[in-house]
């Protein structure tokens, strides 16, 4: 069954490959992202701004090659640092104070994408995009001391707490694409859902005192996006008759 699922894949990509270019462009886009299931347990909602290359073929099939970066303000884990804090709640530099920090979360993703579009008609680019691919996820707490001498959470101590985790993600996507009569303007708009098998990447979790677990987890991503166009050709649809 793989072996046929291979073949019948190769025989698209080759098909796509083949067939004269019908745009190439470069999409810029943001997304508003929701987590779900257990990645929701440990951020809120994200955003993510990113860009990539867009090419589509004579026969309607597409690849693009994406690349977005993730950030989010809304970190549920509060209690990564119970085993730093006074009774209090607070952690305290070393100049005596109190230090101020900071939980965000940052993170990537890179994915390379394959569909095909529906157009109204063969004149007109403007029509849906449905497109499916494989690529990878990273995402973590990014800890922001603000530059304050705080020796317990020092480059190092951070690795402790940061969660940092990645892994192989496949991203579908559903997408409607304007193109103005005048190729003036482009722009899309559209949802996605990211699926990652993911695995914390670091070998020790400082706050809870034991090595990271070794099982993977599956991170949900479902997201909202819009964004512009930018072609790089189009194809010319004028014809010139000569008497």
């Amino acid at each position: 069954m793989r072996i046929l699922f291979t073949l019948f894949l190769s025989v698209i990509i080759l098909s796509a490959f083949a067939q004269k270019k019908k745009q190439n462009a470069f999409p810029f886009g943001y997304i508003h992202q929701l987590p779900i299931g257990d990645l929701a347990e440990r951020f809120g909602d994200n955003s993510s701004i990113g860009c990539s290359f867009f090419t589509e073929k004579g026969n309607n099939l597409f690849y693009e090659i994406q690349g977005n970066y993730l950030f989010g303000n809304n970190v549920k884990d509060s209690t990564i640092f119970d085993n730093l804090a006074t009774s209090t709640g607070a952690i305290i530099g070393a100049d005596g104070q109190y230090a101020n920090i900071n939980l965000m979360e940052r993170g990537f993703d890179v994915h390379l994408m394959l569909g095909y579009a529906f157009h109204t008609n063969e004149s007109d680019l403007s029509g849906f995009y449905l497109s499916g691919g494989i690529g990878f996820l990273q995402h973590q707490i990014f800890i922001d001391t603000k530059n304050q001498n705080v020796p317990q959470l020092d480059e190092e101590y951070k690795k402790g707490y940061d969660r940092l985790t990645s892994g192989v993600s496949t991203k579908w996507e559903a997408s409607y694409k304007y193109y103005s009569p005048n190729g003036k303007f482009q722009m899309y708009t559209g949802i996605n859902m990211t699926l990652a098998y993911t695995k914390n990447r670091r070998p020790y979790l400082f706050d809870q005192m034991e090595y990271s677990p070794t099982e993977m987890s599956l991170d949900k991503l479902l997201g909202v996006n819009i964004g512009i166009i930018i072609p790089i050709h189009r194809r010319n649809e004028e014809k010139f008759h000569y008497y």
